[in-house]
């Protein structure tokens, strides 16, 4: 993993900041090209998901003892991402639920909830606005609506 702290502990640290200055030191400390690539996904109106998010058991082990990490994961999203270059001619609807579902049964209990809120296009973290992260990454691909 590039980041010390899972995605949702990041988003738990962003969301018990106190002060927006807080909240883009968090941003920036964790702003890794792949957490940068997850606020894209869960931001950038562009990207379309076209998955069927399966029910899922969540998984039981401890924070850090899982099979998967968001983190690891992000960079294969492409996968439920409607015409991407580099998905698969022959992955279909039903193997990308398939697929899905072993990624969120193998990801801590809060990752896969937050990717699935992800997948949704609604993360639903209070001050965690595409302003705000284009203000902590000018260069990230987020529109901001004025």
């Amino acid at each position: 993993m590039s980041s010390e702290l899972l995605y949702s502990e990041i988003m738990d640290k962003f969301e018990k900041a106190q002060t927006k200055e807080e909240r883009l030191q968090i941003l920036r400390r964790n702003g890794d090209e792949r957490f940068k690539q997850f606020l894209i996904m869960a931001f950038n109106p562009h990207v379309k998901f076209d998955v069927q998010i399966p029910n899922y058991r969540s998984a039981v082990e401890p924070a850090g003892l899982n099979y998967a990490y968001l983190d690891t994961e992000v960079p294969k999203m492409y996968r439920f991402i409607e015409n991407h270059k580099l998905r698969p001619a022959g992955l279909t609807g039903k193997k990308q639920s398939s697929l899905l579902l072993v990624i969120l049964e193998s990801l801590h209990k809060e990752e896969a909830f937050l990717l699935v809120r992800m997948l949704r296009k609604d993360l639903a973290i209070k001050f965690l606005t595409p302003k705000l992260i284009k203000e902590a990454f000018p260069d990230i691909d987020i529109p901001i609506k004025d």
